[in-house]
């Protein structure tokens, strides 16, 4: 049959010559370029697109075709930063008061270390008195002793009032975070929900569902405690500000001249880290986008041996990512050394001129100390704030993007109840007139021009066509996805930009080419096929429609019937067996208007013949529009429109078409068989075939997600046993990247001087107490002018300490973040098909744990371990200095660690309870998203929109319930920790005191060991902030370590196995036995055997559910057969080195995946090292070579996520180009032309015969004629070989075969 003997009058609309017809035909393929019009069909294998689609509209892009061309750069202005108010936008009342409250208690809480100097400082005005007087003087012992006593209890009620406030604060704090960033979270999600199909082919979708999971949680972070933090170190800087002007305004006002350079440098360090933390958050969600993307094709990716393609291009993110983090390490660093170098130089100031003050008895020694000590409180209250500011800073940058969505108002919102009037009771009148439209994405191509049809209200009809001519489009411009350009889409005589969008989509049920069902059970899935889910449908409703569609049977025969899951985008069953249910799932709805687009493709004969039987009843008395390439299927439709380009070529019945000897009657005649069938033979009792089918649960093999056969092995241990564990987590990730772990060594070792710093200073500031005293002018300058100068060496080691700290940390953090990140991508990539097949690790789950975890390790390292060594260091230092001056006082303040030990012990244990529980709930409701959001146009389609809103608000209740009573008794446990400094003040000055009065230690000696423990305690409260910090990430350590231990099966990167067979293509399965790992005791294949001898072309056919692609899936090892044997070029498959024998396969499958690079790209994937000339070599062969040619880009043109940007057809032939570039030794077709046109199917048939030629060829097919000149056809049913033999032989016999021939035969008579 000649391949240009198709479709196509290119370019005009009316009738058409034969001859014209034909002349157009022969053109209409080689100038093809509408390639958009049946995306729609697309989407749903992941809805989405790149976010540089813009590339479309880039002609640089034909400068740079190069090897594969490249994607144009764009230049892309940074958006301000979200203002620090407008964080809190979803507040409600409620919220309100509890920040209210908590910004009192806030501030209390921050007033509390000023007044606590001022009672310091009057006591130790005390003791500097009693010092400096005669100690054995009874007087004086006497009020030293009362007066110790009466400042002692004030401490004690103050340490009383902290632990009170401190403790509502955590708890006000945490519980309006979580308020307000469950409701962020949930709108975030109802927004993207809102936002209309033109929106998402722009977008990348695993970019949106790592936003959910990160970027919200950025957000919470910086609205929650660490708020809080700031607002309580900024009052406690004004309060002591304000008690130092009350006690020396003189003193004050030359230590605060240097406010401004401390002012300015934490100003300049939230600016900085606010932009690179978006920066860093962007380089992230395209990482995301990129894991989201592969994850859902993670079976091509291994048929392809692509892992390591996508692990490069995984890696090129995060480096980029990681760039933005190494710039925040230094910005960080310099600007903390900065800070921390001016407080001591305030010091140093403040005291030299203090000193000068009492010399000149300006100021009263104790003045002077009140004022010091307040300046000092507000000084390192600053610098305790940098890291709270540093989150308040990246909440504001990840908010940008957050908010953008949110404010977004969607041109076509389905979620919108109110606006639009009610399409209720329309009769399905529909009219489309003079429309033109061309796709957001790509505005250089016209898919609809002046289009216009009218289809009376109950009629049906069909739109038939070459692929990419449209008729896709004319389904989603009925939907509303898009709104056309020019004229109108009317249904009863209405524009349907005039109804509102969720009362039109009701009304409107619709069956695509690529069904998509969503991980729940098969009866929720149906039942989310009704107009209303206030009055669903009725089980009985439920099963008749499954018994319309041919699909009863076999989910009887499911492990638990209507209430199995279906897994991840309906991956639980066989491609025919989700056609089924969606077909289900539409007719439940009984719709005014049924839109069928390929609607019957992925049946078996059998099946398809009493769906359409189904379909056709269904069809009675509605409005009815059916994209077909098989005409068999639409031969009884009231009107045929043929299309192409855009344009109408003819219209009419089938007779009437047939008649007419065009552009129709040519498609007809491309499909028949090569003979004459016989029209009478039994018909096959094909009723047991459904059910039998899925006895065995057969997946869709091409990407098969499945359930976990047992969720209960789900951890649920102890929250103390899973600590250690992360500990012993952290330290092995660290010991897996030691060549960046090396900078913490350095990093330790100025952490320690740094924690050390702080109780050595205190021996040189209790000096300095002792000096300002002093009433010996000369002496008491001599010694100021010395201890000043020591404050401004230690100014100057803290800068170098602080500097090289953060420095050292964040860069370390940021390197192992990104070496962590890239090697936890990696091991997903090692895994095997099983792994993926189990219910936690999802695409979304996979995606929210890349994005979180990794980030969780982050700053644990750059945050917390240094906190923590620095608290460390200064406790141990503190306390071997108080020991050295007064062992005694020492001890008794050791006595109290205990009770702090206590504190730190059941804050942590809660906030380690709280965070596993919210880290389960993150997932689970980011795989929930990532389900919505990459099947969006399913979604929309069902107007299911409130639905798994509802379900995503939901999966979080009881997690957030918990999350609340863990932080409530984690908050008591904070403020006690806060209160103990206090507590042990009061402690330490009473047992203190009694020694001073019984001669066992002096007040210098006494001083040194206050100073000592007081100091040491700055560093243990920073250490008390970060334990949450610390929790997140050894839960993190964790879960990242047991990925990147994952040890597969069957592992594609090991070098073991044979990585050269006799080369000849051969293949042998002999007592094939196989269940799939998740559903072991549902038997798919039950001792098949099946000889493939080199060079020959082997068909597999039979019932959808058969087993057919799981032969496919075996031969490239994908899984291991239980029992028996599969041998390829002579080789035992599990002796083979599993990289080499797939690299001697190519698959071709049902449901193409292609992926987001450009055209040239996406072929040769097919073969590492593809030059140009092979790339357009194979896209000749697969008659993709013209369309691709007079694309604006050429093979630079890049196509989308998941291919979006081509129609079903031209995705198909690509995909065809991909496996054929890899010159295989044994190709895999399964069901290669499905999704073609009867021209292009012609045609890239031709292609693959030729290609067979001189190799060994497996395919996989349920349109015969196809597979008819196969060497050998193998009929399975039920995971068994009912027949074999040549097509000839196997209709001669009568059997199976024969009567599925028969059924597909298309009688043509004119």
């Amino acid at each position: 049959m000649a391949q240009a003997s198709l479709v196509s009058e290119i370019e005009t609309g009316g009738t058409s010559t034969p001859e014209k017809s034909e002349r157009l035909i022969d053109e209409g393929y080689a100038n093809e370029q509408v390639f958009e019009a049946d995306k729609v069909d697309a989407k749903d294998n992941g809805e989405g697109s790149d976010d540089g689609q813009s590339v479309y509209s880039e002609k640089k892009g034909r400068e740079r075709h190069r090897r594969f061309g490249k994607k144009p750069k764009e230049n892309k202005s940074k958006p301000p930063m979200v203002g620090i108010f407008k964080l809190f936008r979803f507040a409600d009342a409620g919220d309100k008061a509890m920040m209210a409250i908590g910004l009192v208690m806030a501030c209390a809480s921050g007033v509390g270390m000023p007044l606590m100097t001022l009672i310091f400082s009057q006591l130790t005005g005390r003791f500097l008195t009693f010092n400096f007087s005669d100690a054995n003087n009874e007087d004086q012992r006497n009020y030293l002793d009362s007066e110790t006593r009466r400042f002692c209890w004030y401490f004690f009620g103050l340490g009383m009032g902290i632990w009170v406030v401190a403790s509502l604060q955590k708890l006000l704090w945490g519980i309006a975070s979580e308020r307000i960033g469950r409701r962020l979270r949930e709108k975030f999600y109802e927004s993207i929900l809102r936002q209309d199909i033109g929106w998402f082919d722009g977008l990348s979708t695993g970019e949106l569902t790592t936003r959910i999971s990160q970027d919200v949680n950025l957000v919470q972070e910086g609205i929650g405690e660490k708020f809080s933090f700031v607002l309580q170190y900024v009052t406690t800087f004004v309060a002591g500000v304000i008690l130092a002007f009350t006690r020396g305004w003189k003193m004050t006002l030359v230590v605060l001249a240097v406010l401004p350079l401390l002012a300015g440098s934490a100003a300049l360090m939230g600016i900085l880290l606010a932009k690179d933390t978006a920066g860093g958050q962007d380089a992230y969600s395209e990482a995301g986008g990129v894991a989201s993307e592969v994850l859902s094709s993670i079976k091509t990716i291994m048929a392809f041996g692509g892992q390591q393609r996508e692990e490069e291009r995984f890696k090129s993110k995060v480096v980029k990512a990681r760039s933005a983090g190494l710039r925040k390490a230094w910005v960080l660093g310099g600007c903390m050394g900065f800070i921390m170098f001016s407080i001591y130089g305030v010091y140093a100031l403040g005291f030299w001129y203090g000193g000068k003050l009492a010399r000149e008895k300006t100021m009263e020694p104790e003045d002077v100390l009140n004022a010091f000590f307040a300046l000092i409180v507000g000084g390192f209250a600053l610098g305790n704030a940098a890291p709270s500011i540093s989150a308040v800073a990246s909440a504001r940058g990840a908010a940008v993007k957050v908010y953008q969505v949110i404010d977004r108002q969607s041109p076509i919102d389905a979620v919108d109840l109110q606006k639009g009037i009610s399409a209720e009771n329309i009769r399905g009148e529909i009219e489309l007139s003079g429309v033109k439209f061309r796709y957001p994405t790509r505005p250089e191509v016209t898919v609809l021009d002046d289009f216009s049809i009218r289809v009376k209200a109950g009629e049906q009809v069909a739109l038939v066509g070459e692929s990419g001519c449209g008729k896709s489009t004319v389904v989603s411009l009925l939907e509303r996805f898009y709104d056309p350009e020019h004229g109108q889409v009317l249904i009863d005589g209405v524009d349907v930009r005039e109804y509102n969008v969720r009362s039109l989509r009701q009304q409107i049920g619709v069956i695509m080419q690529t069904p998509i069902l969503f991980g729940h059970s098969v009866y929720q899935n149906i039942i989310w096929g009704a107009a209303d889910m206030d009055h669903p449908p009725t089980r009985e409703q439920v099963e008749q429609a499954c018994r319309d569609a041919n699909a009863h049977d076999f989910i009887m025969e499911l492990p638990d019937g209507y209430d199995t899951l279906c897994g991840e985008r309906g991956a639980l069953l066989s491609g025919g067996q989700k056609q089924r249910i969606a077909i289900a799932r539409a007719l439940v709805r009984n719709p005014r208007i049924l839109l069928l687009d390929e609607a019957t493709s992925a049946l078996d004969t059998a099946a398809e013949r009493v769906v359409q039987e189904a379909l056709d009843r269904a069809s009675a008395n509605r409005t009815t529009i059916t994209i077909a390439h098989r005409l068999s299927t639409i031969k009884n439709a009231d009107v045929i429109y043929v299309m192409s380009r855009g344009h109408m070529l003819e219209s009419g019945n089938h007779a009437e078409l047939i008649g007419q000897g065009g552009a129709y009657a040519r498609l007809v005649e491309a499909q028949q068989l090569r003979q004459k069938l016989e029209q009478d033979r039994r018909k096959l009792d094909v009723s047991d075939s459904g059910s039998s089918e899925h006895a065995s649960s057969v997946h869709n093999d091409d990407e098969r997600i499945s359930e976990c056969s047992n969720e209960n092995d789900i951890e649920d241990e102890a929250a103390e046993g899973n600590k250690k564990r992360g500990v012993g987590a952290l330290f092995q990730l660290l010991n897996m990247n030691r060549q960046h772990a090396l900078a913490l060594i350095p990093g330790t070792f100025l952490s320690i001087i740094d924690g050390a710093s702080l109780p050595c200073f205190s021996l040189v500031f209790a000096r300095m107490l002792v000096a300002i005293g002093n009433t010996d002018a000369a002496e008491q300058k001599r010694d100021v002018n010395l201890y000043g100068g020591l404050f401004t060496v230690f100014a100057g080691v803290v800068f170098i300490v602080t500097f090289g700290r953060c420095l050292f940390f964040g860069r370390a953090g940021e390197q192992i973040t990104c070496n962590v990140r890239q090697a936890a991508f990696g091991a997903m990539m090692r895994q095997d098909a099983a792994y993926f097949d189990k219910r936690e690790n999802g695409t979304g789950a996979l995606t929210a744990r890349l994005a979180t975890e990794a980030g969780d390790v982050n700053k644990t390292v750059g945050e917390a371990i240094p906190a923590f060594v620095v608290g460390i260091s200064s406790i141990v230092t503190g306390m071997a200095i108080a020991f050295s001056y007064g062992w005694r006082l020492t001890l008794v303040i050791l006595a109290t660690m205990p009770c702090l030990i206590v504190a730190f012990y059941f804050e942590g244990k809660f906030l380690y309870a709280t965070t596993q529980t919210m880290k389960s709930a993150y997932e689970s409701a980011s795989q929930e998203a990532a389900e919505t959001v990459n099947n969006i146009r399913t979604v929309a389609t069902l107007t299911r929109e409130h639905t798994f809103i509802k379900q995503f608000c939901a999966s979080s209740d009881e997690p957030y319930r918990r999350a609340l009573r863990n932080n409530a008794v984690g908050s008591v446990g904070y403020g006690f920790a806060q209160s103990t400094m206090f507590l042990v003040y009061c402690l330490a000055f009473f047992v203190g005191s009694r020694f001073v009065l019984d001669g066992h230690l002096s007040v210098q000696d006494m001083f040194n060991v206050m100073y000592a423990v007081v100091f040491a305690a700055i560093a243990l409260g920073m250490m008390a902030q970060q334990t949450s910090v610390l929790t997140r990430g050894l839960l993190a350590s964790e879960k990242l370590l047991n990925t990147l231990k994952s040890i597969p099966t069957i592992d594609a990167q090991s070098a073991d196995g044979v990585v050269e067979g006799s080369d000849i293509g051969a293949a042998t399965l002999t007592g094939v036995r196989f269940a799939y790992p998740t559903r072991a005791r549902a038997a798919v294949l039950r001792g098949i055997d099946i000889d493939v001898r080199p060079g020959q072309t082997v068909a597999l056919v039979g019932p959808s559910g058969s087993g057919k692609s799981t032969v496919a899936a075996l031969l490239q090892r994908l899984y291991d057969v239980d029992s028996g044997s599969i041998t390829v070029n002579g080789v035992e498959a599990r002796l083979w080195n599993v990289a080499a024998l797939r690299e001697g396969l190519a698959l071709v499958g049902q449901e193409p995946v292609l992926l987001d690079y450009t055209i040239g790209e996406n072929i040769g994937y097919g073969r590492k090292g593809a030059l140009q000339h092979d790339i357009e070599q194979a896209a000749r062969t697969a008659n993709a070579h013209d369309f691709i040619s007079n694309l604006p880009d050429g093979y630079a043109t890049r196509i989308g996520e998941s291919g979006t940007q081509l129609s079903g057809g031209q995705r198909q032939r690509i995909a065809i180009a991909r496996a054929l570039v890899r010159n295989p030794r044994l190709l895999l077709l399964d069901e290669a032309t499905s999704a073609l046109d009867a021209q292009s199917e012609s045609v890239v048939q031709h292609a693959l015969d030729a290609a067979a030629a001189g190799r060994t060829t497996i395919t996989i097919a349920h349109r015969l004629s196809t597979i008819q000149n196969a060497d050998l056809i193998v009929v399975l049913r039920a995971g068994k070989i009912v027949e074999q033999g040549t097509h000839a032989q196997l209709l001669a016999s009568g059997g199976l075969y024969s009567l599925l021939a028969a059924q597909q035969s298309l009688d043509v008579a004119h």
